[in-house]
């Protein structure tokens, strides 16, 4: 019976329908005003390397307005010009409230507090929406990123709602064109993007996506978009945001601590995998492109997120990163995970996922792991293929032999391990 169970046809259960939609890869990155442009360049010329020309970052009012009614936006300039020359986007989320600005909140730190005039706040935005005006590549501004949290701001003289119905006016009224986004969500709450999307009527909507970053963090990327997201805050969206498309503004996995280059390269391939397949979300921020500098690790639960050191040596996971951007940020793509029949033909598969891409080239890209368990598969397709490359998580291609057409067979998993799979269509040509 054991070994009848262990070979037995072991078709996972699909519910999502073949789903098309765009899909992009953003970087987040972090710099203060003043910070040097050239080693800018060197990270926008990274980003170029990972095929990717979103960046995210913050920009804050405690740097652009450091003293109340005193703008400063050279700098700001001048780092938009470099973007654009690097053919780099920019969708900066602006908080970080100034200590004059600030009205308390639950700890000793100023920027995270809800500013205490409202007026002031709205002028801001005003006047830095106003000054980014010329400079097309500037795409979009998130309010208010990273306040005290949602709930401490309840009760508060200036409420989360309250502020980003005045950030919006003031960016309506220097450019009725600019996109708008609602920030402020470490997780996909659906009661925080309801108050959102009732003050801000966005393109897109955006969380944090950031499990397994730490030791003792016991939330598996796989087990992230739960019940409560499809359930909760896929609905609201719908229903309270004009099914906007979702973006995941910051994801990332540290190392150190225990946790090796390999396992945040592994945990990559399973994130952009897990991810890129939920029908609703086409942007997936990185978070970050590079390690903190040693002076500048804080208290260090976040200062090697980086996909490459701090001296921009790269780990493992920045050609995992570039491989899966390759791969998936097509622009268009198709998730096609139902078109697959997995058939366990040794072992045991314990905590089994795989997903399935469909390019506009027609190429699929299967992505298959274990994270308990080490079985052997056959996995079927329902689309014929050419010919498979297997794709090592350095990016290096391997051809994979075990293939007839329409079955892979002897597909060997190790616990853990992701394997990425480039199916060229009958006729097509070589990946």
């Amino acid at each position: 019976m054991l070994i009848a169970a262990v070979t037995a046809l072991a078709q996972v259960a699909t519910t999502q329908r073949p789903v098309t939609k765009d899909v992009s890869v953003a970087i987040v990155q972090d710099y203060r005003t003043g910070h040097d442009l050239e080693d800018v360049q060197h990270d926008f010329e990274l980003m170029q390397e990972l095929g990717v020309s979103t960046w995210r970052g913050s920009v804050r009012w405690a740097d652009h307005e450091s003293e109340r009614g005193r703008y400063d936006f050279a700098w700001l300039h001048d780092f938009a010009d470099l973007a654009a020359r690097h053919g780099i986007a920019l969708r900066p989320y602006v908080g970080y409230t100034p200590e004059w600005a600030a009205s308390g909140g639950r700890d000793d730190q100023a920027w995270n507090d809800p500013p205490r005039d409202l007026g002031r706040w709205e002028a801001f935005v005003r006047r830095l929406v106003s000054a980014m005006r010329r400079h097309a590549n500037v795409r979009s501004f998130e309010l208010y990123e990273e306040p005290d949290s949602p709930r401490a701001w309840e009760g508060s003289r200036t409420d989360h709602a309250a502020l980003l119905a005045r950030g919006r006016a003031g960016a309506r009224s220097a450019n009725r064109r600019v996109e708008i986004l609602p920030g402020g969500l470490a997780r996909p709450d659906p009661a925080w993007i309801e108050t959102s999307c009732r003050n801000i009527r966005a393109s897109a909507v955006a969380f944090h996506a950031l499990p397994e970053r730490a030791t003792g963090v016991p939330v598996e990327i796989e087990g992230y978009l739960d019940a409560g997201y499809h359930d909760g805050f896929l609905p609201t969206v719908q229903r309270r945001c004009a099914g906007r498309a979702v973006w995941v503004n910051a994801a990332g996995f540290a190392t150190g601590g225990g946790r090796s280059e390999r396992d945040q390269a592994n945990w990559w391939a399973r994130t952009l995998a897990t991810l890129v397949a939920d029908s609703a979300i086409q942007q997936v921020g990185i978070a970050n492109l590079r390690d903190a500098a040693p002076d500048q690790r804080g208290d260090g639960s976040e200062a090697n997120l980086g996909l490459t050191r701090a001296d921009r040596t790269r780990k493992l996971a920045f050609h995992t990163v570039k491989l899966l951007t390759v791969l998936l940020a097509t622009k268009r793509i198709t998730v096609a995970d139902d078109e697959l029949a997995i058939r366990v033909t040794a072992g045991t598969a314990v905590a089994l996922h795989h997903h399935l891409f469909v390019r506009p080239d027609r190429r699929q890209v299967l992505i298959v792991w274990d994270l308990r368990g080490s079985p052997a598969l056959d996995v079927t397709l329902t689309r014929p293929g050419a010919r498979v490359t297997e794709y090592t998580l350095d990016g290096r291609p391997v051809p994979f032999a075990q293939f007839d057409g329409r079955v892979l067979r002897r597909l060997r998993l190790a616990r853990g391990h992701v394997r990425i799979f480039d199916i060229a269509p009958p006729g097509g040509e070589r990946p």
